[in-house]
């Protein structure tokens, strides 16, 4: 299992001087994706969208029937970014105001009813504590990085560890079922963050 794992700056070089949130809050994981855009507005703009985008008023039908078919509602109208993923299971467990916040999950998610196999996390001391048999744990991260001419950055990075062979064993052909969608959300979410800010005086 341990030969297929990631974890943050296993390779020295450049890059392990650039530590983030995530890589403290999950340094280790098995499966993962990343996804980013640039877009033409400056950091705090990109992040004051992102904290307003929500699935239920912003995503196309077809990425909140996705939602529902997992067991999970879309979202409050109004609500934002954080009550979406909220009301999936995720919990704030680390966040550089400005720069970064991460969410994590844990539990069963291949669960054939997704929000039953959900196991709550209060915070970020919880979740890397959380440690129960046959389960998984994932992060994700929302991440602005400055660039020149008033440009941003806007990466999201997700990752999952699973917490022993049995969870191995389960999840990885519900990752790759999922994976493809997991995808595409992301890049939604990302595209639709980036209309916000581009829309805000």
């Amino acid at each position: 299992m341990s030969a297929r794992a990631g974890s943050a700056c296993s390779d020295p070089g450049p890059s392990c001087s650039r530590r983030t949130l995530l890589d403290d809050v999950l340094p280790r994981w098995h499966f993962g994706n990343h996804h980013a855009v640039v877009v033409a507005a400056p950091p705090a703009a990109v992040l004051a969208a992102a904290e307003r985008w929500s699935p239920a008023t912003d995503a196309p039908a077809a990425m909140r029937l996705l939602f529902r078919l997992r067991g999970f509602t879309p979202g409050t109208p109004g609500r934002g970014l954080r009550d979406a993923l909220g009301g999936e299971g995720f919990a704030v467990v680390a966040e550089r105001p400005g720069a970064e916040i991460v969410l994590g999950i844990a539990g069963r998610f291949w669960a054939l009813h997704e929000p039953a196999g959900i196991r709550r996390i209060a915070d970020g001391d919880a979740f890397r504590a959380f440690a129960e048999p046959g389960t998984a744990k994932g992060a994700m991260s929302l991440r602005v990085e400055p660039l020149p001419g008033g440009r941003t950055r806007l990466a999201t990075e997700t990752r999952v560890l699973c917490l022993d062979a049995a969870a191995y064993r389960r999840f990885a052909p519900y990752w790759m079922l999922i994976r493809p969608f997991s995808g595409w959300i992301r890049g939604v979410m990302l595209r639709g963050i980036a209309r916000r800010a581009l829309a805000m005086p």
